[in-house]
């Protein structure tokens, strides 16, 4: 009985530890359902990517309902030449060859993305990196894959080796994507070039910042994967022609064959279609640009100056237009009273600034490219914005100061016209700037920017147009007779008007500078 007793009482003490430990395993198993096999939980969602030799069968793939994106590869190092004048013998029909096969992927790139778009699926492209200009292989790949904002975008380093793109390039590929697009692409390579990244991380500030798309085919990650840089991975592709036969697969996609590419995610369907497009950094860079103060920082910068500058003249445009401003003769006759700017425009004719120049060299895009920036749409917002702000304020205040802004010469004796161009500066002349003291002849003949024949010609025209004003002598240009009740001999009056305008110019004008000074005063 003692015998009996004591190996029950061994019975029930291993039982509680054989459920101890059955406990213990079971709350690891969340701990390592990201590392260990996470195809086989039913809530992890599933995305294919393809090259364009995989065979698709769209209609099967999307009844498993775990599929809820497919990546389709888009560009391949740099854009093929299009023109093969020159060339003969193989060079040129491997020339014609390539541009053959680049029109031909991008076209089935373009059908299956409306394909899987429309199925519903979530929708994502990879450039594979080459050696070469790793700027114009960014602008190679928007332009081919011209990407939403909706879509996943990712720059695919195999390996980190010779063939392939360097980790320096691919972190100048990173901010031209940036610059073209507002956002950084995810990172996709191998376990041992993530580990590389990991350990270099100063050295890589932004590639170990990128999403990571982990490429390792093991059924187990654990201790693997780095983690101290990378918390998780945006999807893990774990199956491919490497470790998937007829035979043995770790996941089989329904509608493809074995040799396509599978990849997994640590979120459910939902979740994933949350996250999507991945367009967010792991962690925020140190002063929230890349390290060589880069692309964010300078598209930034960049905004905001051009933002200020189209403000300003659409200011001056706006006040210039405003109804309550009425003529610009009544600046010119001093109607209006124009006070010194606080802060004078400075002219545009500035040289620029070398950092500045050696920025835009650096990371604008490439010349065949548009920029980044929309010079209309900053217009149109500042225009809109300037309109608003008269309405809410004093309008005739702002018109006024702006009108006075453009028109009065600064502190330094320089006018607000001096940036914008030979003709405005020849406005400006003949518009007298307000002064405490008249101003001489001689001084206003130095001060001008047309020459003496010139000054000449601007003041018969004056001289002709008030006399004409005065006497009431002057008939009305045709264009504006023609809009009143006609006369008995239309054609008579055009001429008479012609005749008495060409006789009120002096007679030593030229016949171009007749016609001008029709013009002009015809306008006063």
């Amino acid at each position: 009985m003692q015998i009996l007793r004591a190996v029950r009482t061994v019975a029930v003490r291993l039982g509680l530890v054989a459920a101890a430990s059955a406990a213990l395993a079971a709350a690891a198993v969340p701990a390592q359902a990201a590392w260990v096999k996470p195809w086989n939980s039913s809530d992890r969602a599933i995305v294919v990517d393809a090259y364009e030799f995989n065979p698709i069968d769209w209609k099967e793939l999307t009844t498993d309902k775990r599929v809820v994106g497919f990546i389709n590869k888009a560009s391949d190092g740099l854009a093929p030449d299009w023109n093969c004048r020159g060339r003969s013998g193989d060079e040129e029909l491997l020339c014609k060859n390539r541009w053959w096969k680049y029109s031909v992927t991008k076209e089935l790139y373009m059908t299956r993305r409306a394909m899987a778009k429309e199925l519903g699926l979530k929708w994502g492209a990879y450039h594979l990196g080459r050696p070469g200009n790793p700027r114009e292989q960014a602008d190679h790949f928007i332009d081919f894959a011209e990407p939403g904002p909706d879509e996943l975008i990712a720059l695919d380093i195999e390996d980190n080796t010779s063939e392939w793109m360097s980790l320096a390039d691919a972190e100048i590929f990173a901010n031209q994507i940036f610059i073209r697009t507002g956002r950084y692409p995810v990172l996709y390579t191998n376990g041992s070039t993530a580990k590389w990244i990991a350990d270099y991380r100063d050295k890589y500030k932004l590639l170990s910042r990128l999403p990571l798309w982990y490429a390792r085919y093991r059924d187990d990650i654990s201790g693997k994967f780095p983690e101290d840089v990378w918390p998780a991975y945006a999807l893990w592709q774990f199956s491919s022609m490497h470790n998937c036969s007829a035979k043995k697969c770790p996941y089989r996609i329904k509608g493809a064959k074995s040799d396509i590419d599978v990849n997994v995610s640590t979120l459910d369907a939902d979740g994933l279609r949350a996250a999507w497009p991945f367009n967010q950094l792991v962690r925020p860079l140190d002063d929230g640009a890349p390290a060589d103060g880069g692309p964010s920082a300078f598209v930034a910068g960049l905004g905001a100056a051009a933002g200020d500058l189209v403000a300003s003249v659409a200011g001056k445009v706006a006040a210039i237009a405003d109804p309550t401003v009425r003529h610009v003769e009544k600046v010119i006759a001093g109607e209006i009273e124009m006070p010194k700017p606080a802060d004078p425009v400075q002219p545009a004719s500035a040289a620029p600034d070398a950092a500045a120049a050696t920025l835009v060299s650096a990371y604008g895009p490439a010349e065949t490219h548009k920029a980044p920036l929309d010079p209309l749409k900053l217009l149109t917002e500042t225009a809109l914005r300037e309109k608003a702000d008269r309405e809410a304020d004093a309008p005739h205040a702002d018109a006024k100061a702006a009108v006075a802004a453009t028109a009065a010469p600064g502190p330094d004796g320089s006018s607000a016209f001096a940036g914008l161009g030979s003709a405005m500066q020849q406005v400006a002349a003949i518009v007298p700037a307000p002064s405490a003291s008249p101003v001489s002849a001689a001084e206003a003949a130095n001060r001008s920017a047309l020459g003496a024949s010139q000054r000449s010609q601007v003041k018969a025209w004056l001289e002709a147009s008030q006399a004409g004003q005065q006497a009431a002598a002057l008939p009305m240009p045709a264009f504006v007779l023609s809009q009143t009740s006609a006369p008995v001999d239309a054609g008579r009056s055009d001429r008479l008007a012609a005749r008495d305008r060409d006789a009120a110019l002096p007679r030593d004008l030229a016949l171009a500078d007749a016609r001008i000074g029709t013009a002009f005063i015809a306008t006063r």
